[in-house]
């Protein structure tokens, strides 16, 4: 019997120190690595996954960005052929989340619309009563900029890690699947 695989490309990108590493260390680890080095340009990680009711196997290729501004023209050609977009803010800090629009029109400038992710980590920093960034904010946002859906995760505890990947699979799965 021949199984046919979806093969995915995912970027994951936001500004410097959102925690873009250490989530893809907990999804594909499933540990918290407290002592991740800077990316320098990217790096890429390969799981194979299977989706219920999905007959297809499914491959991810994730890339991690860079996040630092002098990394940007070395973004924009590992966006060619991405599939899915995973875009981080650290919940504890508000201009990460400010500079989502300036990540959603370098990524829409490359390659246009694709489905995305909107992510607000750190969730396990953030003292639901001293919120700097609201929920309903996030929630919108992810309306504005047609994310199939808003997770709020932390890298160390894994809350809502795999739900990003999940989501967003599906949705690829739903747009791409041959």
């Amino acid at each position: 019997m021949n199984i046919k695989t979806n093969f995915f490309k995912i970027c994951i990108v936001g500004d410097f120190g959102v925690g873009k590493s250490t989530l893809l260390h907990h999804y594909l680890e499933r540990r918290f690595v407290s002592d991740v080095q800077s990316t320098i340009g990217s790096n890429f990680f390969v799981k194979h996954i299977k989706i219920p009711n999905v007959s297809n196997l499914i491959t991810l290729q994730i890339w991690d960005l860079a996040g630092q501004d002098h990394f940007k023209w070395v973004r924009q050609a590992f966006y060619k052929g991405a599939k899915g977009m995973v875009f981080v803010f650290d919940l504890a800090r508000e201009e990460t989340f400010n500079h989502l629009s300036s990540w959603l029109e370098e990524v829409e400038g490359t390659i246009g619309y694709v489905p995305r992710i909107l992510v607000g980590n750190k969730v396990d920093l953030v003292n639901p009563s001293e919120r700097v960034i609201l929920q309903q904010d996030c929630i919108d946002f992810a309306h504005q900029i047609k994310a199939r859906s808003y997770e709020e995760t932390s890298a160390k505890s894994g809350i809502g890690v795999d739900n990003i990947f999940y989501n967003l699979t599906l949705e690829m799965n739903k747009k791409y699947r041959r």
